[in-house]
């Protein structure tokens, strides 16, 4: 190999490794379109990188050794802020953020491990495996070409000169590249990272300042007449549904049949629209916002939030004589912020005892969760209870999901769903963008089993709140969708809806109110108000 490249002539080599370079970092993976005439643009940032190596060659071939390397991995680094600029707004329809979002690679290597087939998943990990270490080997080669031939003191004279004139124009007539270099969006991203902290202890200042507020205001709920309360967190269940027709004719379907079963058994419903902090994901800053009553819009806020004085709403529910409970089924790992949120009493996966088999990435369905919480917690309650269930049969990416059961006495353990065929859909995660029939079936399931629960097993004066998290991913909203969820308020008791009705909540199940919608951090502050 060294051989072969040292017979080249260094023009042609340099610009062999330049043209190979400018080729992988103009990829726009993943896009529908892999290969475009912008592939063979001559890359700033491979030009910007080449400066330096030019220089370093210079100083004798030991420099420019330990020169190559560093420009290699920061290459590597492009590389993959490349990807996040198109990946993040792609899903989570918000700009990349290098100091937040790369936190998330664990939690993305676990979505596509449970969300895959086994099989694709080892295909899929063996594939970015080899491209991985393929684009590893062929820049490192590509840099260390670039490097020998700039080792020609002629073409490296004529390659700085030429550089210094073309920065020098470009500076004179202010001219811009069509695509910001990478090499500016990362240090933009690292100048961030000062300012973000500088955020979070304003953050830290606010949430002080509200707590104190938050202590002199209303504490009692003696409006609820001590009715349950139950909180339904739905996944993915967004706006769009009822925005864009071709989800709505579907959805108009499944509410109906919703509207149907709850009136048959006499509870009435009101809806509207609230804001989430976030899209197609992170759901649990959707969580934290709702339970806390402040808007959380990234991972370092909502760390401050857990440790500030600020009290959750279960807190505010045990100290009004409720029993507190969280159920989080799609919670698989030891969760030690959970203490936080205040509940009496937490369920995670490993307490279930499910014995049936998964689908995707929910450890089970969530009519065996409400069947299992019933036996635990609503057989026979000696105080009113307040429960917060965090659906996930509707969790991306809809490939595989369970059944609906209709004798709920023979769900018991969940081994039935052994052998029951589960509800499948040909999507390969992460590419959702033929997932619309199974992301809807999936808010379908999710429907009827919630109104069979009430239906058969609420019995008691009960207050039901159903909310989204956040809307599902841009492939499946598509653009210009603003951050809204449905929340719908439902009881057999009337006057428990008049405070929603009075607050613009407009009757049944279709939430009718345009945007803006007021963000989901004033829910819990004006529930608070209305039953005090």
């Amino acid at each position: 190999m060294k051989s072969s490249i040292r017979s080249w002539p260094p023009l042609p080599a340099l610009a062999a490794a330049a043209g190979m370079l400018s080729i992988l970092l103009n990829v726009d993976y993943p896009a529908d379109h892999l290969f475009s005439w912008n592939l063979v643009l001559p890359s700033v940032d491979v030009w910007l990188l080449l400066l330096p190596l030019a220089l370093a060659a210079c100083w004798g071939s030991r420099v420019l050794f330990w020169t190559t390397l560093p420009i290699w991995a920061l290459f590597l680094v492009l590389r993959l802020l490349r990807i996040g600029d198109t990946v993040v707004p792609m899903y989570l329809n918000r700009p990349f953020n290098l100091y937040l979002d790369s936190a998330y690679l664990y939690g993305l290597y676990d979505l596509l491990k449970t969300s895959s087939r086994q099989g694709d998943f080892l295909l899929l990990a063996a594939a970015a495996a080899i491209v991985t270490l393929g684009i590893c080997v062929l820049t490192w080669f590509a840099w260390q070409w670039a490097a020998r031939a700039l080792t020609d003191c002629r073409l490296r004279f004529a390659f700085l000169g030429a550089s210094g004139l073309l920065l020098g124009a470009l500076l004179i007539s202010g001219a811009q590249p069509a695509k910001p270099p990478a090499l500016i969006r990362l240090g933009q991203e690292i100048r961030s990272v000062h300012r973000q902290k500088a955020q979070q202890r304003a953050f830290v200042d606010q949430l002080e300042l509200l707590a104190r507020e938050r202590s002199a205001g209303p504490s009692s709920l003696n409006g609820l007449g001590g009715a349950d309360v139950l909180l339904f967190v739905v996944e993915s269940y967004g706006r769009v549904v009822f925005s864009q027709p071709h989800y709505r004719q579907a959805m108009e379907s499944t509410m109906n049949k919703l509207d149907e079963t709850l009136a048959r058994h006499g509870f009435k419903a009101v809806s509207s629209f609230l804001i989430s902090p976030t899209y197609g994901g992170a759901s649990w800053l959707a969580h934290a916002t709702l339970e806390f009553g402040v808007r959380v819009e990234n991972d370092l806020e909502e760390t401050a939030l857990l440790r500030s004085p600020l009290e959750p709403l279960a807190a505010l529910f045990r100290k009004n004589g409720y029993r507190t409970v969280s159920v989080m089924p799609g919670t698989r790992f030891a969760f030690p912020h959970g203490a936080a949120f205040g509940y009496e009493q937490a369920y995670y996966a490993w307490h279930f005892g499910y014995q049936g088999r998964t689908f995707g990435w929910a450890p089970m369905p969530d009519q065996f969760v409400l069947d299992w919480v019933r036996r635990q917690e609503f057989i026979t309650p000696d105080k009113p209870v307040f429960a917060r269930y965090v659906l996930i049969s509707s969790h991306a990416s809809f490939s595989i999901q369970p059944p609906y059961i209709a004798v709920w006495e023979t769900i018991g353990d969940g081994s039935l769903y052994n052998e029951r065929e589960p509800v499948m859909y040909p999507i390969v995660w992460p590419d959702l963008s033929n997932a619309g029939d199974a992301y809807l079936r999936s808010l379908d399931y999710e429907f009827e089993t919630l109104g069979n629960y009430l239906a058969q097993y609420v019995a008691r004066d009960t207050l039901i709140i159903i909310v989204g998290d956040h809307q599902p991913n841009r492939q499946l909203t598509g653009p210009g969708e603003p951050w809204s969820v449905p929340v719908h308020v439902i009881s057999r008791n009337n006057r428990l809806l008049t405070p929603f009705r009075d607050r613009g909540y407009t009757a049944g199940l279709f939430p009718g109110q345009p945007p803006p919608h007021a963000g989901m951090e004033t829910f819990w502050p004006g529930f608070l108000q209305d039953f005090k």
